[in-house]
């Protein structure tokens, strides 16, 4: 599948701006190598979006990435979809009742997400679907917590940007897709 395939049959202005931005953010972005396709998939299985999973999956068909690797990007939206989740409860509930609130009654997440410390696409490339991911779940300690780490580990704020942009148009290509 091509993104020119993806969008055969849509010709609204609508439709051609997300196509355009949709191509900008896959080619022309700070994103190296198999770094957006691996984003794309990632934020495909978060919105269950078979045809931007499969773009995803054969654009990186060109690139050096192990079937091992490829299943924990698509998987990475399931362990980010329940954290975003639970973060997103614990934001709302300390936005009423005060950070103490939160620290007395729900001290630890107790969620298991060990997956976090050893990940196959290493520790930057799984942040960087984390911080993806949770744009896209709209989780603001999550995006907090990833963006933080990313920028520790040397990724610079062009990049964060653009998987910030690729994760706002996969969401509009998937709306669109669905109608």
């Amino acid at each position: 599948m091509t993104i020119d395939a993806l969008f055969e049959g849509r010709d609204s202005a609508i439709a051609r701006d997300l196509k355009l931005n949709l191509k900008r953010a896959l080619t022309e972005s700070a994103l190296a190598g198999p770094e957006a396709p691996l984003a794309l998939l990632a934020l495909g299985a978060s919105l269950d979006a078979k045809p931007l999973k499969t773009l995803a999956t054969e654009l990186l068909a060109g690139h050096d990435v192990s079937p091992e690797q490829t299943r924990e990007a698509a998987e990475s939206a399931a362990l980010m979809g329940m954290l975003n989740m639970y973060y997103r409860f614990r934001h709302m509930v300390g936005s009423g009742q005060g950070q103490a609130h939160v620290d007395e009654h729900y001290r630890q997440a107790g969620l298991r997400m060990t997956a976090l410390g050893k990940p196959q696409l290493g520790k930057e490339r799984f942040e960087m679907l984390a911080f993806a991911v949770s744009v896209l779940g709209g989780c603001e300690m999550c995006i907090n917590a990833h963006e933080q780490e990313l920028v520790q580990l040397g990724v610079g704020r062009d990049k964060l940007h653009d998987l910030a942009r690729l994760a706002s148009v996969a969401r509009g290509v998937d709306v669109l897709l669905r109608l």
